[in-house]
């Protein structure tokens, strides 16, 4: 048996693409052609042709996808709060442009994340601690003659998190 490999553009028409022979499973198509696989597995869903999916590995990528969006969005807190970190605790005016640049990229970026997925504002809340830290060693680390907060600084409100500009009210009282 074979099926018609389809792509749809962004008006929703379907074109054909290629054919794929499905003498073998699924399966094999994952661990031979990972793209095809793709292409095969959405070809089979459209069609509700559920005995033709690969259950397990598409199981898999779909737990693997929500696990992306953690590790981007852990990714893109630790470059925040070291930026932060950067810009209200070190004394060099010279990159406090390029640091704000950098919070205001994170700060969208998991704007971006968070609207598209609500459910990992709790998740940010719940590794905010650890990501922290290691945000503050690698900071230490960059900058030793700096002195460093031993709390967390920063409101622990995603909101103000997300938005606030801590350096303005200055270093100790952000």
């Amino acid at each position: 048996a074979s099926i018609t490999l389809e792509r749809t553009d962004s008006f929703g028409t379907a074109s054909p693409m290629a054919e794929v022979n499905l003498q073998a499973p699924l399966r094999q198509l994952y661990d031979k052609d990972f793209a095809r696989w793709i292409e095969a597995t959405a070809t089979c869903l459209r069609a509700r042709d559920a005995e033709r999916l690969d259950w397990e590995s598409l199981l898999e990528e779909i737990e693997n996808l929500g696990k992306f969006e953690k590790r981007e969005l852990e990714s893109r807190l630790s470059v925040l709060l070291n930026h932060l970190l950067k810009r209200c605790y070190v004394e060099l005016p010279d990159c406090y442009r390029g640091w704000q640049l950098t919070i205001l990229e994170q700060r969208n970026a998991l704007n971006r994340l968070i609207k598209q997925s609500p459910s990992l504002k709790p998740y940010l809340e719940a590794v905010l601690e650890e990501v922290y830290q290691n945000a503050l060693a690698e900071a230490r680390e960059a900058y030793p003659e700096s002195s460093w907060p031993q709390e967390f600084p920063f409101s622990r409100k995603t909101e103000d998190l997300l938005s606030k500009v801590f350096w303005a009210e200055g270093a100790s009282n952000a």
